[in-house]
């Protein structure tokens, strides 16, 4: 049995490792030498990277049962779908201090390239809100209900990507990964299902 002090020391250095980037991406700013909005991309687009990553757990299990890497992700997928909600929080706070109107935030909802993010971050925050062990007892099997609008978060992390860029290329690149294994996902899947239906007697 692996000792807990080092257990803990894991998961300490794990989630300073997820922190880091965040304090190399909002540094300039804070320091007053780069304006707010320089940080808004950067916290955006990895706050969407760790969504893809954990995200793309499950498929990898279906696809890799047996792998150690993947088992190895799988007990960090909590950690890696609270820091893209973490990161998701905080380009949302940049963005906001760029602005630094509250009626001009509000009116720019109005804006598909705009409401479609904040969707996204309040479907987040309600997975977010429940990843943990007491919300999961509590809500029995509405606790997977809700952990699954981090799909359609997901979603409308990609339409908010390609409203606002003038180039689709690079958040569909950033996205076909998930797509690509979740489509194997659906089909290894249905080719169990056939499979145990041709064998039954």
């Amino acid at each position: 049995m692996p000792d807990e002090r080092s257990v803990d020391w894991s998961r300490a250095l794990w989630r300073t490792a997820l922190a880091l980037p965040a304090l190399v991406m909002i540094a300039p700013v804070l320091s007053g030498g780069e304006p707010w909005r320089q940080a808004i991309r950067p916290t955006g687009e990895f706050g969407a990277m760790l969504l893809i990553a954990a995200l793309a757990i499950s498929p990898l299990q279906t696809i890799l049962p047996n792998a150690a890497w993947v088992a190895w992700l799988r007990h960090r997928r909590r950690d890696i779908g609270l820091a893209a909600f973490l990161y998701t929080l905080l380009h949302l706070i940049v963005f906001s201090a760029s602005i630094g109107r509250l009626d001009w935030i509000v009116q720019g909802i109005a804006f598909a390239s705009m409401w479609t993010g904040w969707l996204a971050f309040g479907l987040l925050a309600a997975v977010a809100a429940i990843s943990n062990e007491g919300a999961m007892r509590r809500l029995g099997p509405w606790w997977k209900r809700v952990q699954r609008l981090a799909y359609p978060a997901a979603l409308l992390t990609l339409a908010h990507w390609l409203l606002l860029t003038r180039s689709p290329v690079e958040g569909l690149l950033y996205f076909a990964p998930l797509t690509l294994l979740q489509a194997l996902r659906v089909w290894i899947t249905l080719r169990a299902q056939l499979r145990t239906e041709r064998d039954r007697p």
